[in-house]
């Protein structure tokens, strides 16, 4: 019975070295934190959810907006498209977002471009959560403008300015996310109609929120 029992406590200690040995020498619990229990592909669990252009003046997290929102929020609306690896749906949304944007920017390395729409400008970031280059203000980012608590990619921000109640001008933003809609044009309808609702917000609270 002894003998049995310290057997079992060997093979458990041996189990337990060689468990705490892979994670210490390997990165491998962080990968799996970081690309499942943290930040989900939407596509990789089939999730498709709800995407809808609401916006709103509330942060998903009660936090300030970024600051690199607020330097360049001044330009025009900031367009945030964020994104990792081994996600199907941010594969699909790619070349969807260089097109409609006009960008280029490197699947794996986040990237920034003043660019335009409809001859308006549009300051364009891309947020690679996996790029290890990725500055931690942009990937807080994330955390502020999930505005459904989806915490899925991809995932896509517009903050424009809307006429907050009490007469102030604010940052007013909505979010969408996964590979939405059925083909390229329906994004793309999607995509068109929610810049222009940014636009149109903008132009109308612009004179307002400079000072």
């Amino acid at each position: 019975m002894k003998k049995m029992l310290v057997i079992q406590i060997s093979l458990l200690l041996l189990v337990s070295g060689s468990l705490g040995g892979m994670l210490y020498y390997t990165d491998i619990y962080e990968k799996i934190q970081g690309g499942i229990v943290e930040v989900l592909c939407l596509s990789c669990i089939k999730l498709n959810p709800k995407t809808t252009t609401e916006f709103t003046f509330d942060t998903a997290n009660g936090k300030p907006h970024s600051k690199f929102v607020l330097d360049y929020i001044i330009e025009g609306p900031v367009f945030l498209h964020y994104s990792e690896d081994d996600c199907p749906g941010c594969d699909v949304m790619f070349p969807i977002i260089k097109q409609f944007l006009n960008v280029e920017p490197e699947k794996e390395k986040s990237y920034h471009k003043m660019t335009s729409f409809e001859n308006q400008t549009v300051p364009y970031f891309y947020i690679y959560l996996d790029d290890d280059a990725t500055s931690q203000e942009w990937l807080d980012s994330f955390y502020i403008y999930d505005k459904d608590h989806i915490q899925g990619l991809p995932m896509f921000s517009v903050i424009s300015l809307g006429y907050h109640h009490g007469g102030e001008i604010r940052p007013y933003y909505s979010t969408l996310y996964g590979a939405f809609k059925e083909n390229t044009q329906q994004r793309i309808d999607l995509l068109t109609g929610l810049i222009q609702e940014a636009f149109k917000l903008y132009e109308e609270n612009l004179p307002g929120y400079i000072k």
